[in-house]
């Protein structure tokens, strides 16, 4: 006697659309970030400000050199319009840094030190 079995597998029903992730602030920074840098600015992306008006959330990104701002349908998910500005120039000491300043002012120090004991040997 041969018995035979048939293994019965389940069926998958799979959809054709998948399931999105609902989008939101996170999601959007991601997508946001993302399509900078696949525009060519890698470096130092810092996420500012994000803002759901209507159906555009508008997302503000920051690097030393430039302000992006993008604007992404929470309809359709796709990147409506960007804007990518070099920062206003800030005043001239804003350019150095604190360690550059302190390292000027000690070096300063140090020559004044130096003539003032430098002119008190020679008598004068």
């Amino acid at each position: 006697m041969s018995a035979t079995s048939q293994a019965t597998s389940p069926e998958i029903v799979t959809s054709s659309n998948p399931q999105l992730r609902k989008l939101n602030a996170e999601v959007v920074t991601t997508m946001t970030t993302s399509f900078l840098k696949r525009l060519g600015h890698k470096s130092g992306l810092k996420p500012k400000r994000v803002s759901l008006e209507g159906d555009v959330y508008t997302v503000e990104v920051e690097t030393k050199k430039f302000t992006a701002i993008v604007q992404v349908s929470a309809e359709t998910r796709e990147i409506k319009e960007y804007d990518v500005q070099p920062k206003a120039e800030e005043g001239f000491l804003a350019s150095f840094s604190p360690k550059t300043l302190l390292i000027v002012l000690g070096i300063s120090a140090i020559v004044n030190l130096g003539l003032y004991f430098g002119f008190q040997a020679l008598g004068l």
